[in-house]
Parts: structure tokens; sequence; C-alpha cells
């Protein structure tokens, strides 16, 4: 089985974590997490995380947010040493998707992450959790200013609906959509619930928080995440000692699942249209066969008639054990997202 490539694209308002996730995700996933792991293309890439967040755990230096060139990474995804993807990742600073494109004196980023998301295979939308346990607290109804609102989702939320509108209107799959709630462990302190009674009013209340949710064939996973304890939310450096990441590799196991979800879909489809051809080529090869008369060209028709029927065989039993190897792998990667809250077309799924 070939092994995918995927177009990630980070987004989130400015002071969202989004920087401090990917780097917590690469740290988490360069050492391991159960039989999964993760590597950058370039060595010297892998070195640069790697001493990021050494920092982090020896310093409490949380990384630099990204500037308005945005940051890309090329990374391997494996299970144990099979690899499993290849993931296209980037990351914007967080007034690209906010701010205004079109003027002479626009930031460049702004069109490139606009063409950016058109292309992309999965989304991350970070949420800070701070702000997240307020929309929480006030009865999560999703009535947010769009002037005030510091997570901007309106705006991001544009963004995203704007593509995923012209993806099935031509016919194609749609990103999967994470919404990382970064900063999970300060969800109780703005609640006063527990992080899993908050998660659970935000999991049901989702499409008011972000309403591409709902929107028709768009799949979605809400996934809390932290990089430790830490007191507040505006930090530049935090105790290293309090570092305990959690949840960090989830949302990359949830972008390769539907990936191959869309693709058994699209491979189920290459059998049906395979089989049918296969039994009209059939049919005339037993009407030729039958007929009386052809001499020498009904030959060669025959012929050419049975080397496209073989052809098509061996095409359709190299797409059946795709869709039996992405089966497979779709189980073991479902088992590592058990008990997270997952949408398809807004509906909370099970399992």
């Amino acid at each position: 089985m070939s092994v995918p490539r995927i177009t990630l694209t980070m987004l989130g308002a400015t002071g969202s974590g989004k920087t401090t996730y990917l780097h917590g995700m690469y740290a988490t996933l360069s050492s391991g997490v159960n039989g999964y792991f993760m590597y950058a293309a370039d060595p010297d890439v892998d070195l640069d995380l790697a001493e990021a967040w050494g920092e982090l755990c020896t310093e409490g230096t949380l990384p630099i947010p990204t500037v308005e060139v945005p940051t890309s990474w090329d990374f391997r995804f494996l299970h144990g040493v099979l690899p499993l993807l290849e993931i296209d990742c980037m990351d914007f600073r967080g007034g690209a998707g906010t701010q205004r494109g079109n003027r002479e004196d626009s930031p460049e980023d702004i069109a490139l992450l606009r063409a950016r998301i058109a292309v992309s295979d999965a989304v991350f939308l970070a949420l800070d959790g701070q702000h997240v346990a307020q929309w929480i607290a006030d009865g999560a109804y999703g009535n947010r200013n769009r002037a005030t609102d510091p997570m901007k989702i309106a705006g991001l939320s544009r963004a995203i609906s704007g593509v995923v509108g012209e993806r099935l209107e031509a016919g194609e799959p749609a990103p999967s959509l994470v919404i990382l709630v970064t900063k999970a462990d300060l969800i109780s302190q703005g609640t006063g619930m527990t992080v899993r009674e908050a998660l659970a009013v935000a999991g049901k209340n989702l499409a008011n928080l972000v309403p591409v949710v709902a929107s028709e064939g768009v799949s979605a996973m809400l996934c809390p995440v932290q990089l430790g304890k830490f007191p507040g939310a505006d930090l530049t450096t935090v105790d290293p000692g309090a570092v305990n990441p959690k949840n960090l590799h989830q949302p990359i196991i949830f972008a390769l699942l539907h990936y191959l979800t869309e693709g058994i879909v699209r491979h189920e489809d290459q059998i049906r249209q395979i089989s049918g051809q296969m039994d009209e080529q059939s049919q005339e090869l037993a009407r030729l066969s039958a007929g009386a008369f052809g001499g020498f060209f009904k030959r060669g028709t025959i012929q050419a008639g049975g080397q496209r029927l073989h052809d098509w065989q061996n095409q359709l039993a190299r797409t059946r054990d795709e869709v039996s190897e992405s089966r497979r792998r779709v189980d073991l990667l479902a088992e590592q997202l058990r008990g997270m809250a997952k949408y398809r077309s807004g509906k909370l799924l099970e399992g």
C-alpha cells in the first residue's frame, strides 16, 4: 500500500497555542506513543524542534509564536517502522486568518493562507481553553460578539466554510477538521466543572461554537490538549516541572483516519465501476465468440477484449487489497480515538 501524503494547515487566533501545540506534538510522537512515531524529513529540523522542546522542559521557555512568514514542516508518521503518512504541515500567525487580504499593504501570508486552505486535507483549528471555558460558563449558546471574540471564530469559520462548500460542490471530500482546545488544564478554573464535565457540554454544543462543524459532509473531532498544568494563559515561560503533555498525538491520528476512510469510499466506487465494465466486456466477448463470421478481425477484437478484461481483473484485485489494508489500519487508528467526541455533518458519533 502506498504511503499517502496530506496537506495540514494550522489555524487559530493570536495566542491560541498553535505553535506550542505543534512543538509538543512532535516531541511526544518523536519519542513514540502506543507504537506511533513522527519524524521530520530533514534531520536538522528534528534537531531544531528537539532543542526548542528541551528549552521548555529545562528552562520553561515556550516556543516563539509564528510571525508573518509561515512555518513549514515536512513530517513522517509511522507505526513502528511502517510508514503510514507523509505530512506537509504549515503554521500561520493568528492574524493571517482574520485580517483583510485585498489591500496593497496586506501581508502576503493572508493570500497564502486562503490558497493553502483550499488544498488542505486536514485543518486544525486551535481554540484557547481559557476562552472556551468562558463560553461554557456563559451557557454554550454560541452568541459571541464577532468584534470582541478573542477566538476569532467567525472569520476563521468563514474561511473553512468557503472551502467546504467548493469541495462538496465539485464532488470532492471536505478536509477533516480538528477543534483543538489548547491549554485544557485551564477549563476547570473557568467553569467550576471537571474537565470531563465541561468537555461534555462543549461536545454537545460544538456546532454553536464552530458552525462549520454542522456542514454537510464535514468530519470533525473535538480534542482537548495540554502541555502541562500551568498557572495562567498568557505566558512566555512556565514551570518546566509542570510539563505533562496530553492527547497531543490524537489529532494526527484523526487526520489519517479521515483520509483513509474517504479513500475507502473512493476505492469502493472504483470497484463498482470496474465490475460494471468487466460485466459488459464479458457479455461482449460472449457475443463475439458465438458469432459465425468475422475471421481475422474478429479474433483480434476478441484478443483485445480479453486483454482489457485481464487488466481490469488485476486492477480490481489491487483495489480490493487497498481497501482491505485501509480497513485494517482504520480499525487500529479508531482504537486510539475511542472516547473522543467525533462528528459527521454535525452529528455526534458513538464510540
